[in-house]
């Protein structure tokens, strides 16, 4: 009876640690699930030395045209809503001669509770389509082509 309860107060030790090292712990978002705020960058990896200009809204923010020079990246953070699913960033790329469009964030393919989340969501723009950074295997190897299948 008495290994019970010194378990007991091990494990309850342990949390209480636990809960004290994540609220000490410094970070971009908040532990809470609900109030993540997530950070999409983009960068220009066109390859030729093109121009990247970009307009990236929601349905609720309008982040107006940006210009990136080759290999310069601009980045937004936002926090996604409670509702799963339903925040969605779609951006309007032009370089010279070509004009695509993708939902750069889509809660549905990143959100929290997906296949393939992302908190910070790095993507790489190519003449080919858009390619996000992969934190498992550290590479941009999750790729898109413009239509938004996997490539």
């Amino acid at each position: 009876m008495t290994n019970i309860l010194k378990t007991q107060v091990h494990v309850v030790v342990i949390s209480l640690l636990i809960q004290i090292a994540f609220s000490q712990v410094k970070t971009d978002f908040d532990v809470n699930w609900s109030t993540i705020k997530t950070m999409v960058r983009i960068t220009n990896r066109l390859g030729d030395g093109s121009t990247l200009n970009l307009h990236c809204k929601s349905s609720d923010d309008d982040l107006g045209l940006k210009i990136l020079a080759p290999n310069s990246s601009w980045s937004f953070k936002f926090r996604p809503t409670i509702i799963a699913g339903s925040t969605i960033f779609s951006c309007h790329f032009t370089w010279p001669g070509q004009s695509k469009r993708f939902n750069i964030y889509d809660d549905d393919r990143d959100g929290v509770r997906r296949g393939i989340p992302c908190i910070y969501c790095i993507w790489d723009i190519t003449k080919d389509g858009p390619c996000r950074f992969n934190e498992n295997d550290h590479a941009f190897d999750i790729c898109y082509d413009w239509n938004g299948n996997p490539r």
